[in-house]
């Protein structure tokens, strides 16, 4: 018994250790034979990094190929952490200490903490560069270099930059370049450290950003991005494809990256962007830097031309800046102070959309934005006692349109059949009395009670008549079941107003065209802001006449001309011609043979405006005699800087309770000969006064030399010493605009 005990636990013992045996071989043959790619994989990825490279932007032109937007070589110290990280505590410290002072010597102001903080940051890879003072004097450079041993780990490079050849020219069109930050890279598929296979979700981020006043989200033509899983990188998918090249190209965007964050730079990011390079490195078990294994070079990003005349925009904003700057301070009739906040110009070609100028006052330098900005300085951008000037105006602002609305209650006249024989002309005699009104505020008066006598359609326009306008307006109200409720709102939809243009810029507003409809929800909404939700005759009046609750752009207005000037045809707004690749930086930009076309960025019709012809030729006429008639609104004023050709419009005056008029103008040239109109222009500026005396003199001013072919160059910011006799000259201009006599 003793003996097969024996045996049977020895064979129990022996089963075991087989077993354990023969587990182990399978899994050391697992491990070496089925898994080994796998872990021949994870070790080629422990030992091997990718180091992105960003590459520089791509230019953006104006319409003759003058560079408005370069990149230039930048000099930057970094911090080369490979070595750093070998050093003892203090030893590393020292180098900071010594690094921070001898910056500061240098001029080139540098704190300790800050070195400090790069050296930690965890947005940039290990054995990637980081840097800690850019734009530094070649002379910081070569005193860095000869000294190398005394500052290990100190690396000084050259990197793109952008610059601004014609300093503030277009600052609020060009835009600014930042740096990305958390949201923006998950926005366009880009991962955050620590995240895994790409996929993370949007953090909530402090980073500043611009706000303008009732500004909503555009529509726009902007390129959209999509992520592509299997790499982390982003596709981005160009817009307007219609010519070589077209489609999608890798972003591949990483934290410490530029991106655009305004105007042109921002729409079309995915065209400037440079497709970045790689600098692929092999790192020891310690993640020293062993070898490079590979290097690929960025490529730069392609050029944008805008649709604009870098001359003509200086030409417009040189006036625009003079006559707010000689404006403020001064008094209107009722001792109101003109203050002026600021102001905007546009020109448009209406014969396809583009915008030839679209200023914007008061402005700012995008050079400050190069190393980006600081907490002190995006707050005084955001200070309202600065004007904003990071708001373009010209697009996000909104004003009460005034006596400009008036050419879309006309047409409004004629759509609803209400203006035929018998009811196109009118006794104007200075004041209207309001049908079945009762109480003390049944009457309603032109500027000043001026009477105008017997008037139709284009001596209404002319003279700027309101009381033919309040008449037409009252009359569509008690006659509702007959014209409908928005005669004039739907007159005035066609040409664009209430909504956005869909101009390629971000933060355009779409203004606001009152309805009894809109005026019911938002009581509904906030019935402690309204007195009753109800649409009275008053808000109809108010309405025709481009008051009340009605809000435009200076964009739709000059948009809205442009239509009416072409024909009836409303064409999107535009800001860019096309996109090419440069050959060669160093040959001129402007050279068909230096460049690849990409594509072109064709007209686009957003709606057509259907209206009887000899309808048309009476509003036509009426908005000529505004700038021809003797009794025009605009005569006095264009007679004192007369364009080449008639030019025809409408001026305004915008009544704001407690403040000065605001005072608005839009038209169009030539007009009255037969010629296609080629220009048109909308000027406006709140709180200046009347429209014939402010905004119609600016507009014929800067339309002259154009007109005659005489404007003057621009000049670059490097000789800007050229320009001071013009911008003198305008100041005198401004300060002596004729009196039209008119209260329009």
């Amino acid at each position: 018994m003793d003996t097969d005990s024996t045996h049977v636990r020895l064979s129990a013992i022996g089963i075991v250790a087989v077993s354990l045996f023969l587990a182990l071989f399978m899994r050391l043959w697992f491990l070496q034979g089925i898994d080994r790619q796998a872990f021949e994989a994870a070790s080629v990825s422990n030992r091997v990094r990718v180091i992105h490279e960003e590459g520089p932007r791509g230019r953006i032109l104006d319409r003759n190929g003058k560079i408005l937007v370069d990149s230039e070589t930048s000099i930057v110290v970094s911090l080369d952490r490979e070595p750093l990280r070998k050093m003892e505590e203090p030893e590393r410290n020292a180098v900071f200490v010594s690094l921070a002072d001898t910056l500061q010597q240098l001029g080139v102001p540098t704190k300790l903490s800050l070195i400090e903080k790069r050296y930690a940051d965890l947005r940039y890879a290990p054995q990637e560069y980081v840097p800690i003072a850019d734009d530094v004097d070649p002379s910081v450079e070569i005193y860095l270099m000869e000294r190398a041993d005394r500052y290990p780990g100190i690396i000084v490079e050259r990197k793109a930059i952008r610059s601004y050849p014609y300093g503030n020219l277009a600052a609020h069109l060009l835009g600014y370049v930042g740096e990305i930050n958390e949201k923006e890279l998950v926005e366009r598929g880009g991962q955050l450290p620590g995240s895994e296979n790409g996929s993370t979700t949007a953090p909530t981020t402090t980073a500043p950003t611009t706000t303008a006043p009732t500004t909503t989200a555009p529509t726009t033509t902007a390129p959209t991005s999509t992520a592509d899983s299997s790499s982390g990188a982003t596709t981005t998918t160009l817009p307007n494809s219609a010519g070589a090249d077209s489609g999608t190209r890798l972003t591949d965007y990483r934290l410490g990256d530029s991106i655009g964050k305004g105007g042109v730079e921002r729409s079309y990011e995915a065209d400037l962007r440079a497709v970045p390079g790689e600098r692929t490195i092999e790192v020891n078990a310690k993640g020293d830097l062993v070898d490079v294994l590979s290097l690929k070079s960025p490529v730069v990003g392609d050029d944008i031309w805008l649709t604009i005349d870098i001359d003509l925009q200086a030409h417009a904003e040189r006036l625009l800046a003079a006559k707010i700057q000689d404006l403020r301070g001064r008094r209107d009739k009722d001792n109101n102070r003109l203050n002026a906040p600021q102001g905007s110009v546009v020109i448009e070609d209406p014969q396809n959309g583009q915008i030839l100028a679209m200023a914007s006052y008061p402005d700012y330098d995008p050079s400050v934005t190069v190393n980006g900005i600081s907490q002190e300085q995006w707050e005084a951008f955001n200070d309202p006692n600065s004007g904003l000037p990071l708001v373009n105006w010209a697009l996000q602002g909104t004003y009460a349109p005034g006596s400009t609305f008036k050419l879309y209650t006309a047409l409004a006249g004629y759509n609803s059949g209400y203006l035929r024989n018998g009811t196109e002309v009118v006794n104007d005699p200075g004041v209207y009395t309001i049908e079945n009104c009762k109480g003390e505020k049944c009457e309603v008066r032109n500027a000043g009670s001026t009477p105008h006598g017997t008037v139709n359609m284009a001596s209404a326009l002319t003279v700027s008549s309101d009381v033919y306008f309040y008449k037409l307006a009252d009359k569509f109200w008690n006659l509702t079941d007959q014209y409908g409720e928005t005669p004039i709102q739907d007159a005035a939809a066609q040409f664009g107003l209430g909504s956005k243009t869909g101009v390629p810029l971000s933060g355009e507003n779409p203004g606001r065209l009152p309805t009894p409809a809109s005026r019911k929800a938002a009581f509904e909404a906030r019935p402690d802001l309204f007195m009753t939700g109800d649409w009275r005759s008053g808000d109809n009046i108010n309405t025709s006449i481009g008051q009340g609750d009605v809000l435009a752009t200076p964009l739709q207005l000059a948009n809205s001309y442009a239509t009416f000037a072409n024909g009836g045809t409303r064409y999107q707004p535009q800001i860019v011609t096309k996109v090419t690749r440069p050959r060669d930086l160093t040959l001129p930009a402007n050279d068909p043979a230096n460049y690849k076309l990409i594509r072109e960025v064709q007209p686009v019709i957003q709606g057509t405006i259907q209206i009887q012809p000899d309808q048309y030729a009476k509003i036509y006429d009426g908005l000529l005699g505004v700038t021809q008639s003797a009794f025009g609104t605009a005569s006095a004023s264009w007679q004192a800087s007369k364009t080449a050709w008639p030019m025809a419009g409408k001026t305004g005056t915008a009544q704001v309770s407690k403040k000065a008029d605001s005072s608005l103008f839009a038209a169009w040239g030539p007009a009255g000969t037969g010629e296609p109109a080629r220009y048109a222009i909308s000027v406006v500026i709140p709180e200046s006064g009347f429209g014939g005396e402010v905004a119609a003199p600016l507009a014929f001013r800067i339309m002259a030399p154009l007109s005659f072919g005489t404007l003057l160059p621009a000049c670059p910011s490097a000789d800007q010493s050229a320009c001071e006799a013009a911008a003198d000259a305008a100041s005198v201009a401004s300060g002596n605009d004729v009196t039209s006599g008119s209260a329009d």
